[in-house]
């Protein structure tokens, strides 16, 4: 496979095991940078962070680095399962499945409480970032290029803009700019005098994000910024998400906890915690499903459809004991005639879950024992740029190896 900074291979130990099979691992490639540039610091700061956290058992075991002249080799454990928004996107026996969420997202929340403890804050928290393991049961984090020891930053657009708070977002600032001139100081603009972000709240805000999208199918927004349908009518009316997707008013709350303004207080990693372990249930209950607008059934029937539990949720009989059947629980929604209803039929719709890998190259001043990678022209402030391929040492001569010829491709496609 390939990313944004490298190639995976898989690679097979020669050595046999004590149980006699040889062993697998991910080989990440990646172009080693010349010595003092802007890349070499995020290269050894993005190895060096990785190591720091890679005896949790939630973060990917970085095993051993190789270095040559033109490449750097990270030796990682090979997770069979693949990427978990793979896994949330083909996969459909997890759906409406309490246990199986609960769990899942316990482990998220782990990992990103391990690197916060590090100092470490990750800035691209998403499902393409979990890897799981064969049986479906274990997720390890893993690619540390964009993190920071940088509580506050000023870098805005570093990560995947779907999982964005609004303080992190660059599209939210440009939008502000052009149509909000009259805006606090906060959402005004890209120049020096708008306020840092919080990047420890900004990975907090992503796992609202796939929590959303493990428990509907369907991401919240595509972008925090108040041009995006869906968050304006959000920060209008926090009941948005209740009265559009499938989920629970304790899911529901939880989430508009996690989705406040920067300027409001957020809820920390232990309190995300506490939420998801008192959750009763984080899916609509199925009288309600049936009794919602269409927008939302529909989005019911795509989500549960081919699951083991889809005749349960969609068949409008559920039971809460001790309850009359078809009792709103306090704070559902999904009456006829309800906001849900006028929303459905007039309002934003939620994007379905989509994959994103949309990178950007942060300095964040890189230091190591006390000292800066960079030099002191990007020591001084935190850029942001596109990241972009850099060109193979040797590509275009005469003789290319194979390695280098399959890098490339990788690379250029």
């Amino acid at each position: 496979g390939s990313g944004s900074n490298g190639v995976i291979f898989v690679a097979r130990d020669s050595a046999v095991s004590p149980d006699g099979q040889p062993v697998e691992y991910a080989v990440k490639c990646i172009i080693k940078a010349d010595k003092g540039t802007r890349r070499y610091a995020l290269q050894r700061q993005e190895i060096d962070f990785h190591r720091r956290l890679s005896h949790h058992r939630n973060v990917v075991t970085l095993h051993r680095v190789i270095e040559e002249k033109h490449y750097l080799f990270l030796v990682l454990d090979y997770c069979r399962g693949g990427d978990f928004f793979t896994f949330l996107s083909k996969r459909r026996d997890y759906r409406g499945d309490d246990d199986f969420v609960r769990r899942m997202f316990l482990q998220i929340i782990d990992a990103l409480e391990a690197c916060h403890n590090a100092g470490i804050y990750h800035r691209d928290i998403k499902p393409e970032n979990f890897l799981i393991s064969e049986d479906g049961t274990h997720l390890f984090l893993t690619d540390f290029g964009l993190a920071t020891t940088n509580l506050y930053s000023i870098t805005y657009g570093a990560g995947s803009s779907l999982y964005m708070s609004p303080g992190a977002s660059f599209l939210h600032s440009f939008s502000y700019t052009l149509l909000i001139p009259t805006c606090s100081t906060e959402c005004i603009g890209i120049d020096a005098s708008r306020p840092a972000y919080n990047t420890a709240a900004n990975d907090v805000w992503a796992l609202g994000v796939i929590l959303t999208s493990m428990i509907s199918g369907h991401n919240p927004w595509n972008v925090a910024s108040p041009t995006d349908a869906c968050y304006a009518a959000f920060t209008a009316h926090p009941a948005f998400l209740v009265e559009m997707l499938p989920i629970s008013p304790a899911a529901s709350t939880l989430l508009q906890r996690i989705f406040r303004r920067e300027r409001a207080p957020r809820i920390t990693l232990a309190r995300v915690r506490q939420a998801v372990q008192a959750a009763d249930t984080f899916f609509m209950r199925p009288e309600n499903i049936a009794r919602a607008g269409e927008y939302l059934r529909s989005a019911a029937e795509t989500y549960f459809a081919g699951g083991r539990l889809e005749s349960y949720y969609m068949s409008g009989a559920g039971d809460v004991p001790g309850e009359p059947r078809g009792r709103l629980a306090p704070g559902e929604s999904g009456r006829p005639g309800s906001a849900s209803s006028t929303l459905e039929t007039s309002g934003p719709e939620t994007p379905e879950l989509r994959a994103q890998q949309l990178h950007v190259d942060v300095s964040d001043g890189c230091t190591q024992g006390g000292e800066s990678y960079l030099p002191r022209r990007f020591a001084s402030r935190e850029p942001s740029s596109q990241s972009k391929p850099q060109a193979m040492p040797g590509a275009g001569s005469t003789g290319p190896g194979f390695l280098r010829r399959i890098v490339d491709r990788f690379l250029v496609e």
